[in-house]
Formats: structure tokens, C-alpha cells, sequence
């Protein structure tokens, strides 16, 4: 049977200890995107799979959940060519990328008030959960701790959820950092990559050694850009105080 939601994917693939990324070895010089959810992922790695050279594999509504089950070994598919794939939902798998290495991986990076803004507003709870669930959870504690392990997700708050889940998928970052040699990791920021595309998506497109045209820049957009600006005040103080000191020292892993 296909599966074709992401609870389906967790249920099937993930709870059951199959390898996220056990196929891809099968492509080579591959590029992933990864950061955290509702970073600018989506963008960048639609961007480079449009690219001259680059093949386009999605085969249904969802271009990540597709990479997914590919990468998975879940549904069938012959290489053709090179691929990116955006490899955010890897979460608490995240160590896989240490048991391959013919990839690059780009790490997106994005303020905490846009990213969790978009957590709250546009994003389904199902989602948000999820990825409390894989990530956040783990940086419970005391009474928190104690809340969620008697009485479940909906004991902490949305915000709450949101704001842990950020941390700790910008927390992977300096592991990764650690591990993988400049010429597999680059460190992007979404907000400069936007108002600064003429001069950073060229050197992201010479790390991938791939050829760049001008046209790219304009494939990008700004979208919802100025989403921080629209936080309630009092949201916007619990962000500075626990997810901005992790996002601040991210920024100093930046590679351009």
C-alpha cells in the first residue's frame, strides 16, 4: 500500500527502525536540504532541483515526503541522473548523515520569530506535533517533563512546542558542523539569502558544482518574508529568550 501522509510514514517506516536514508548511496554526488522546519527547506531545494542537470523525481503531491519514501527504499526508483533532496524530516535520525558521503548538504537557517510564526499559522498541529514529538520533547524538564509523559502533547503549549522544536533542530547543526568537512556542509541564512541572491546563490551553486544562471535568482522569491514583524509582542519576548541565543550562535557556523 503507498503511503502517502507523513503519520503513515512514521507509522511504517520510522516507528518500525527502517534506515531514513538507506538508499542513498544509490545516488551519486547528491545534494540534501535540510534546517528546520518552515525555514526556506522547501524553497531552496525546489530551486536547485528545477536546475539545468538536475532531474526532477516527485511523483506525488508532497516533493519531501516523495524524497522520503525514495531514500527509504519504500517505493521503487531506477537513478536517472543527479538529484536534490530535502531531508528535513530526518529529525531524531539525523545521525544518518554520518553513514554516507557522497552528498552535500546545505543547512538552512532562519530567525526564530518567522520560522515559529509560520509554525503557529501555517502549519497543521499534526505536523507541529510530530515534530515535537521527534525533537522538542527531549529538552523537557522537570514539571514540563513530568506534564507531558502523564498527560501528552496538548499539555504544553503550542508556542511551547514550537519554540523546543526550533532549538532542537538548530541544536543539530553544531554536531553536523563538527563532523562533515567544509566541502560537504554549507551553512545558509534564509533571510540574507533573499535580500542578497545575486552574490550567495552563485557560490551555493559553486559548492554544489553545479552551473548557475542569472534566471535562478528570480525563481526565488521572498514570500512571507516579513512574517517576525507580525508576532505579538509578548511572543515575541519568550522567543528572545529561548530560542534567540541558539539562533545567534548558529550564525556563527555561516559558511558565506
Amino acid at each position: 500500500m503507498q503511503i502517502k501522509s507523513w503519520a503513515q510514514f512514521d507509522r511504517e517506516i520510522r516507528f518500525c527502525g527502517r534506515k531514513l536514508l538507506g538508499q542513498l548511496d544509490n545516488f551519486h554526488n547528491t545534494i540534501l536540504v535540510a534546517g528546520c522546519q518552515r525555514s526556506g527547506t522547501t524553497a531552496v531545494s525546489r530551486l536547485i532541483t528545477r536546475s539545468d542537470g538536475m532531474v526532477n523525481f516527485q511523483f506525488g503531491k508532497d516533493d519531501e515526503l516523495d524524497a522520503a519514501l525514495i531514500l527509504s527504499g519504500s517505493v521503487s526508483h531506477q537513478p536517472q541522473g543527479r538529484y536534490c533532496f530535502q531531508t528535513t524530516y530526518l529529525n531524531n535520525s539525523y545521525s544518518e548523515y554520518f553513514e554516507h558521503c557522497d552528498y552535500k548538504l546545505i543547512w538552512v537557517l532562519r530567525n526564530p520569530s518567522s520560522v515559529i510564526y509560520s509554525m503557529l499559522n501555517n502549519w497543521k498541529t499534526g505536523a507541529l506535533n510530530r515534530l515535537f514529538r521527534h525533537c522538542g520533547s527531549d529538552l523537557l524538564e522537570g514539571r514540563e517533563k513530568w506534564r507531558y509523559e502523564h498527560f501528552g502533547v496538548f499539555s504544553i503549549s503550542r508556542l511551547r512546542r514550537a519554540c523546543l522544536s526550533y532549538n532542537a533542530k538548530m541544536s543539530q547543526i553544531f554536531t553536523l558542523r563538527e563532523k562533515l568537512d567544509e566541502d560537504r556542509l554549507i551553512v545558509i541564512e534564509y533571510e540574507k539569502l533573499i535580500s542578497n541572491k545575486d552574490v550567495m546563490l552563485p557560490r551555493i551553486y559553486q559548492f554544489i558544482d553545479l552551473p548557475y544562471r542569472k534566471e535562478y535568482s528570480e525563481k526565488l522569491h521572498a514570500g512571507s518574508f516579513n512574517k517576525a514583524s507580525r508576532f505579538h509582542e509578548k511572543h515575541e519576548d519568550l522567543l528572545k529568550k529561548v530560542c534567540m541565543p541558539i539562533y545567534e550562535k548558529a550564525c556563527t557556523l555561516l559558511s558565506i
